[in-house]
């Protein structure tokens, strides 16, 4: 889980501390007051640490429930951020000095609203 960070759109180095969450799943990053505190750079460098791992941005007053098919069902006023970085073409994390930006190609990015999906096995989305 994401322990602290800084906001910003910009992932950097450094940016971002992890920490054991509760163990729920382990497929996911999850970070929350997403849009209203401006923390996409933050889950991008948390997931350039963890690629093998979805990232989610969890607005305020929003929810994602994940059933036992591992299907993300989103209810709420706002949106879920997924962040899938399965397909990264490049990153340059392992080069990165503290507080340099990371380059990031390759990433796909879906803004899901109330009744739309992600499929955690297949990593498709699908609309409300």
């Amino acid at each position: 889980m994401i322990a602290f960070g800084d906001s910003g759109s910009t992932p950097r180095a450094g940016l971002v501390s992890l920490a054991p969450g509760f163990g729920l799943t382990n497929r996911v990053i999850i970070d929350q007051h997403f849009r209203q505190r401006d923390r996409l750079g933050r889950l991008l460098a948390a997931l350039a640490y963890n690629p093998f791992a979805v990232g989610l941005g969890l607005d305020e007053d929003t929810a994602g429930f994940v059933d036992p098919d591992d299907v993300i069902r989103v209810v709420g006023a706002g949106a879920v951020t997924v962040v899938d970085v399965s397909a990264v073409e490049h990153s340059s994390m392992g080069t990165a000095e503290s507080g340099d930006a990371i380059c990031l190609t390759g990433i796909r990015l879906h803004v899901l609203t109330a009744g739309a999906t992600f499929n955690l096995h297949t990593r498709k989305a699908s609309p409300p």
